[in-house]
């Protein structure tokens, strides 16, 4: 062996260095697969650059064509929408090849690809299948371009337009689905980022899609494009406040045909009834009484505005007989934000009302100047005759008049209820439904409702703030929320004998001359428990029960002039899964009368939840 040779003589083979050739190909392999990695890494690289800077764009032309159409410029609203398009469609060419989608599956790169992929074709979704349809009706569908002319509305854009507007409704939500897909838990900061202003920019668009496409389902209807239509306008005094605004204290019908708006009748407050008139829900009764559905002036001592609308026109056909349709309830500050838009009208008795003097006039100066309600009633309906006279004769902006609309809706100033289930429907998804508040898993929904119990007009001079928090103090996850509210008097100290009697309810209820008895009710969210009723830290008595599944408490709180009282309900929530809290509040005229609030939601103010050591 030690020769070289084997046992049998031959000699030993030569070793051949076959490992390193081996080695090679797997070499070259990995080399090549690198070499695709980066060539693929760069291809994706350079087209996410490209797709970055499109989509840049692309939502730039979105808030521009928002602008565009908002300022009436639909020449340049469509200009920027053919911009848009190719913006959006280039970025979704340059995010959607297969390379980019072979990308996807890599675990490191892959959920930032496909969530890039998805912001773009998102983009290209809301550009092709929404603000395309819509600038080419923008003109027929904006509320602002809808103006009476003689008691008149042309229906016939707004009816030509309805298909477009349900086509972009349609890509909105499939828009929005994309989008809602992406899960941001894994992505990295600047794709993170590009999620973000695109749910904030449907967030943003989606409540003005709704509007308008509210506008093109609703209004051809409740105009009267498939025959008459009979609605009642009922007005609403916050200086004897109800649950949704204020005494119901006058009711106009108007009917509408083909765009046609004509007023038919107006009356006073009628009733009683010796029986309920309507079906109100046990709760509801057990809650108000029986008042709801026997006196007009009490059907919306309900917070619920569909159950009060209901009653109300159930009452107006008991006596009137007919057919009526909707409800629409407002009050006078709407009334005042309508004389903003026509100016300054002239009444039967001499007197002119303007913007700036319509709430005091309405709901303090008549008071004064006439002694006997039919007087009184008989100014009101004057008044509301002669705004509509002005708005029905044209050449009102319809701008401003929308403009007013809004604040009042936002204001919970207007409400609205149709007798028809699909509209109806439509309704109730607004804020002009004035349904009771729903919670969700993240939010409980409370609200606090004030009805006068004084039996005058001292409402005018009541002021009022409402706080609210929430917090999980329970080992159970279980969400408490807290809501304050601080009542005020800002009578005159001696309006026990400056008042009218009619004004300070001359004690028919036993409350003194210039004092306030309101009660409140305090309402919890769907599902869960009244946990406690206090006033300066003591135990209140309260009437307590139930209203569409949520735990009410009712209070009452009486105050003299310059007094003030604080009230805290606590509710214990079932179904939140987050502290997160709303309060829905009666809308009032905020406490001195002259300075009523619309155009925005009441201020809710925010406390701290203490969590006491026997909660958990």
């Amino acid at each position: 062996m030690s020769n070289g040779l084997t046992e049998d003589g031959a000699p030993v083979p030569p070793v051949r260095a076959t490992e390193p050739r081996r080695r090679r190909p797997v070499l070259v392999a990995v080399l090549i697969v690198v070499l695709i990695l980066l060539l693929g890494a760069g291809w994706i690289g350079y087209r996410a650059y490209l797709a970055r800077q499109e989509l840049k764009a692309a939502l730039y032309d979105v808030d521009a064509a928002r602008s565009a159409v908002e300022s009436g410029d639909t020449a340049k609203a469509r200009a920027i929408a053919a911009d848009l398009t190719r913006h959006a469609r280039t970025a979704a060419d340059l995010t959607s090849d297969p390379i980019w989608r072979a990308g996807e599956v890599v675990p490191w790169l892959g959920p930032d690809l496909a969530a890039f992929r998805t912001v773009a074709a998102a983009t290209e979704t809301l550009s092709s299948r929404v603000v395309q349809p819509l600038v080419t009706v923008a003109g027929s569908v904006d509320p602002r371009t809808l103006t009476l002319s003689h008691g008149r509305i042309d229906l016939a854009p707004l009816i030509a337009a309805g298909p477009a507007v349900e086509k972009a409704q349609t890509g909105f939500v499939a828009a929005q689905q994309q989008v809602d897909a992406i899960d941001e838990s894994r992505l990295i900061d600047p794709v993170n980022r590009a999620v973000t202003r695109m749910r904030t920019l449907l967030d943003k668009a989606g409540g003005q899609l709704e509007a308008v496409a509210n506008t093109a389902k609703l209004l051809p209807g409740m105009l009267g494009e498939d025959g008459p239509r009979t609605y009642l306008v009922v007005a609403q005094n916050p200086a004897e406040l109800r649950a949704t605004g204020g005494l119901i204290g006058s009711v106009t019908e108007f009917r509408t045909d083909h765009g046609v708006i004509t007023l038919t009748a107006q009356s006073p407050a009628f009733g009683p009834w010796a029986e309920p008139v309507s079906h109100v829900p046990a709760p509801t009764t057990a809650l108000f009484g029986t008042v709801v559905a026997r006196y007009l002036q009490d059907a919306n001592v309900t917070p619920d505005f569909p159950l009060a609308a209901r009653t109300a026109a159930a009452m107006w056909v008991h006596d009137h007989g007919g057919v009526v349709d909707g409800v629409v309830a407002l009050d006078p500050v709407v009334l005042s934000g309508l004389l903003k838009a026509t100016g300054p009208v002239s009444l039967p008795t001499g007197d002119t009302l303007t913007a700036d003097n319509a709430v005091q006039v309405l709901l303090s100066g008549v008071y004064q100047h006439y002694a006997h309600p039919s007087d009184q009633d008989a100014y009101f309906a004057s008044a509301a005759a002669a705004v509509f006279g002005k708005v029905a004769e044209g050449g009102v902006s319809g701008s401003e008049l929308v403009g007013v609309l809004a604040d009042a809706g936002r204001s919970d100033r207007v409400r609205i209820w149709s007798s028809r289930p699909a509209e109806q429907s439509v309704l109730a998804s607004t804020t002009l439904a004035g349904g009771l508040p729903v919670s969700t898993p993240d939010n409980a929904a409370l609200g606090v409702y004030f009805n006068d119990a004084t039996g005058g007009k001292m409402d005018y001079y009541l002021s009022n703030s409402v706080s609210a928090g929430a917090k999980v103090c329970r080992a159970d996850g279980r969400v408490t929320s807290l809501v304050e509210v601080t009542l005020g008097n800002r009578a005159p100290a001696d309006a026990a004998t400056t008042l009218s009697t009619y004004v300070t309810g001359g004690e028919l209820f036993g409350v003194p001359r210039g004092s306030i008895l309101t009660r409140i009710a305090f309402y919890g969210p769907e599902g869960g428990l009244l946990a406690g009723v206090r006033s300066g830290g003591a135990s209140m008595a309260s009437v307590t029960g139930s209203d569409g599944g949520r735990p009410v408490a009712v209070v009452e709180v009486e105050l003299k002039p310059g007094e003030s009282k604080t009230v805290d309900v606590e509710f214990l929530g079932t179904a939140q899964k987050r502290p997160g809290v709303t309060v829905a509040v009666t809308p009032t005229l905020n406490g001195d009368g002259t300075t009523p609030v619309m155009g925005s939601p009441k201020a809710i103010g925010t406390i701290a939840v203490p969590c006491g050591p026997g909660v958990k």
